[in-house]
């Protein structure tokens, strides 16, 4: 089920595992309903302790380990939450040992926060995960995903053609990809080889250990395996699909991937709130920079286009968010009429091929991570000094887009950078 550089885990050993967390989670007074936040570096012990939560119908809150405490203390306001179940090295050392399955290497603490429960009910469900973005409406928010629209939106994934016995190379952010992509693989039976960090100095190393049968990483990815030196087709050989995500691929570099590994590469258009509508197998060349046609569960909508046929791109189907927690508004509010408005601005061409040309807002997407300029600039506006500040994109061929910011003021530049990276995570620094 789940490997790294040193262990495996069979399916009957990862279910042993979740069971007897999901016991001591019980014993130290986690119970159904209570909103959890799980901070973990991407591990073994980061899936067994997300499936036990759910096991128990708890809701799961992700935080990114890459994220600043701030970011993350301000998530855990937000969301209400009751518990934190964090790596050791990461929580409240005044939080209680969890007493772990004997095949953990990280210890775990359980920090009690507030003792108010509050369910999160939908129908006959309740939700499953929370997961903070701000990726189409420009604000923070939480989305709640129940236990069934999971379901859902993993039995529509058909188009990653992922199958039992199969291995998938990890090399992403499980705080970001656990629902469309860990639990998929997972309800498929096959196998997550996790990469291990830095991933910059191991990608090339577990490439060829685990001779992948999928690989599903962003452009980042895909532009280190062509600057490498060493690897070489064959290193590609077990592959039967290669996907990239969560940020537009450039076609010069799916060209020159599929140039230099014989190799075509398949682009892969999620959204948090509706799940992976579109996938690009990579077969035509001629369509490398469109996300691809629909999966068969889902039906594309092209609103108040142009002369060209460009406009807001709007997308319904299965496995939809329920709700969103911040302000609250359930899915029949935000999406009146079955579409979500994914805040996109797109063509699609005869063929059904869909091309993302842009952003309705403002939000600078970097390797696929949501940055919100007014965030930014509220923390540039903090420093004394700094009168004024305006935070825009510019391209980049290897994260899509980064941050730059305009600055009015008398300042430090070195103190100012300082105090970015002390509010901000790494990636939003201008």
């Amino acid at each position: 089920a789940v490997s790294d550089a040193e262990r495996a885990f069979s399916y009957p050993e990862l279910f042993r595992d979740v069971h007897a967390l999901a016991d001591a989670l019980k014993s130290m007074g986690v119970v159904a309903c209570a909103r959890v936040a799980v901070l973990a570096d991407d591990s073994y012990e980061c899936i067994v302790a997300s499936l036990a939560l759910l096991s128990m119908s708890a809701a799961v809150i992700p935080l990114s380990t890459r994220a600043q405490l701030p970011e993350c203390e301000q998530i855990i306001r937000d969301c209400e939450v009751n518990f934190l179940l964090a790596d050791a090295r990461l929580a409240d050392r005044e939080g209680m040992r969890v007493s772990a399955p004997e095949s953990f290497r990280i210890e775990l603490r359980l920090v009690a926060l507030d003792k108010t429960l509050r369910p999160l009910r939908f129908s006959d469900d309740v939700a499953a995960f929370v997961r903070f973005s701000s990726g189409t409406t420009g604000v923070h928010k939480g989305v709640i995903l129940s236990h069934s629209s999971i379901l859902a939106r993993t039995d529509a994934c058909v188009g990653l053609r992922i199958a039992r016995g199969d291995r998938a190379l990890w090399t992403l952010d499980m705080a970001f990809h656990f629902v469309v992509t860990i639990l998929l693989f997972l309800r498929r039976g096959a196998e997550i080889s996790i990469c291990p960090q830095p991933m910059e100095s191991h990608l090339e190393e577990a490439l060829r250990r685990t001779r992948p049968a999928l690989l599903y990483a962003t452009p980042y990815h895909y532009r280190l395996f062509c600057n490498s030196e060493t690897l070489n087709p064959e290193d590609f050989s077990c592959v039967k699909q290669a996907v990239s995500t969560a940020m537009r691929m450039e076609p010069d570099l799916a060209d020159a991937f599929r140039r230099r590994f014989r190799l075509p590469v398949s682009q892969a258009y999620g959204i948090i709130e509706v799940g992976l509508p579109c996938v690009n197998d990579g077969r035509d060349a001629a369509k490398a920079a469109s996300v691809g046609r629909l999966q068969p569960a889902y039906r594309l909508r092209i609103d108040e286009p142009d002369a060209e046929g460009r406009g807001r791109v709007m997308i319904s189907g299965p496995g939809f968010f329920d709700a969103y927690l911040n302000p609250y508004r359930t899915r029949a509010e935000a999406c009146p009429d079955g579409w979500f408005d994914t805040g996109d601005v797109g063509r699609a061409d005869a063929d059904g091929f869909l091309f993302l040309l842009g952003r309705a807002k403002s939000v600078i997407n970097f390797w696929g991570r949501k940055i919100l300029p007014q965030e930014v600039e509220g923390a540039l506006l903090e420093l004394p000094g700094v009168r004024e500040a305006r935070v825009r994109p510019v391209p980049s061929a290897a994260f899509g887009e980064l941050p730059i910011a305009e600055i009015v003021g008398a300042f430090d530049p070195t103190e100012l950078r300082r105090h970015c990276y002390a509010r901000l995570a790494p990636y939003k620094v201008p």
